[in-house]
């Protein structure tokens, strides 16, 4: 790899990585993306086998809410989006019942948190002081009459913030709005053709500035001037640069000295954003895709949701007519699972799915073609599936996002704002706002 002195140097071609980067390049700037994959796209990864119907998501699949930053890259590039809609159900052990006012029975439990101050001292805490999402929900709020309604907040904190409650901040939460309060922000949707219609569209110009295969192990830095050095394949590289974006996921950024994928920083990043990576950490997620011969649900069910004690969520291909369905765990049940070997994982889901449709196990396993699943937790690349704040963390992203000495920038879903962690929308957002801190300063 050559080595003279770029503009910046983009450590990362995740959706943050390859938004910066696109941003730099045309405005002009010199800028050289390194990956240590041998492929783009970090957690957005659509594997398309010529078996399956349809686009097999290993990461990221839905398009949340609004998401304006995923939205223009969609338009400009004349990609399709569709939105999901569909029928959910709740699924109990003799039969099924509707489950299609699910935002606003999450919304009747969870608005309770706000605001914050109250909970706290129903707690006997100092006000302003934050707490748990478990701690809200031991005060029982909303007594008898939101038993359901507080199960199902809890569930979806552990499914859709991959969270432990028992962690998770409560005030985080509620700072980056309330679920269903805002029906819009509710919309799923998804890409036609998979997710990585949306990285590699990111990507088409700058195509000849993405190294792939590149793992840094070190930055070396001081103000305007970056030496970054790494491994590709048997050699040695190192690149000089007048700025850094360091756009790798969290879990990576707080990975143990000497591991796989963990970089070494000299100097070190200092005590603020060491203080602000205590206060984050990695979601826990297991996901699996079954591809079956047929499909066993109703055309219009799109999402089924359970007590199960594997996967307590399941969703089809709905709108799309395809026997392909997803079974998802998030939190301390995905910790779990995540202790078997991946065939154990893999015939829990089956046997899961064969209880969310009341039918036997052995019927379901004859009809798998096929089956999906990547580790994120323990690939060194990734290191969890996506970020939450911790109790006492509410300034945590934003301090992790503050540039370093107008050098060294920050970006990925971790850095985010306004309930943006954790997206594909958000990623590509801070990517672009780490590009415009470059330019500010250039």
């Amino acid at each position: 790899m050559a080595n003279k002195k770029l503009d910046v140097v983009i450590i990362g071609a995740g959706a943050a990585g390859l938004a910066a980067a696109r941003e730099l390049h045309d405005k002009g700037l010199d800028v050289v993306v390194l990956e240590a994959r041998d492929r783009i796209g970090g957690r957005v990864w659509t594997h398309h086998d010529p078996e399956a119907p349809v686009p097999i998501e290993m990461g990221a699949e839905f398009i949340h809410g609004s998401a304006e930053e995923t939205g223009k890259v969609i338009e400009e590039a004349e990609l399709k989006s569709f939105d999901v809609g569909g029928r959910r159900c709740l699924v109990g052990a003799r039969r099924d019942q509707p489950l299609d006012d699910f935002w606003e029975q999450l919304y009747r439990a969870m608005h309770l948190m706000d605001p914050p101050s109250r909970v706290a001292a129903r707690l006997g805490l100092r006000r302003g002081s934050d707490f748990s999402v478990q701690d809200f929900l031991d005060t029982k709020p909303g007594g008898k009459g939101l038993v359901r309604e507080r199960k199902l907040a809890k569930q979806f904190v552990e499914g859709f913030h991959a969270a432990d409650t028992r962690l998770i901040s409560a005030k985080a939460l509620v700072d980056s709005g309330t679920p269903g309060e805002d029906m819009d922000e509710t919309r799923l949707g998804r890409v036609v053709g998979g997710y990585t219609g949306v990285i590699e569209a990111i990507a088409a110009p700058i195509a000849m500035r993405i190294r792939p295969g590149s793992v840094v192990t070190r930055v070396q830095w001081s103000p305007k001037r970056v030496l970054v050095e790494g491994v590709r394949g048997r050699s040695r590289f190192t690149v000089n640069a007048r700025a850094a974006i360091v756009a790798v996921p969290l879990g990576v950024l707080q990975a143990p000295a000497f591991s796989v994928g963990a970089i070494e920083f000299d100097p070190l990043l200092g005590p603020a954003k060491q203080e602000a990576l205590g206060c984050l950490t990695s979601g826990t997620v297991v996901r699996v895709v079954l591809q079956l011969r047929e499909a066993l649900w109703a055309d219009d069910v799109s999402f089924m949701h359970s007590s199960d004690p594997d996967f307590d969520v399941w969703w089809t291909s709905y709108p799309m007519r395809a026997p392909v369905i997803v079974g998802w765990r998030g939190g301390p049940g995905a910790t779990r699972l995540l202790q078997m070997p991946l065939e154990e994982i893999a015939a829990r889901s089956i046997a899961s799915l064969a209880r969310h449709l009341h039918t036997t196990t052995k019927r379901v396993q004859g009809l798998v073609q096929g089956v999906w699943m990547h580790d994120w937790q323990n690939d060194p690349f990734a290191r969890g599936a996506y970020s939450y704040q911790l109790v006492g963390g509410g300034e945590a992203t934003d301090a992790l996002a503050r540039p370093l000495k107008g050098t060294l920038f920050f970006a990925g879903e971790a850095t985010g704002s306004g309930g943006s962690t954790g997206t594909v929308d958000g990623a590509i957002g801070t990517g672009r706002r780490a590009a415009k801190q470059v330019l500010a300063g250039w």
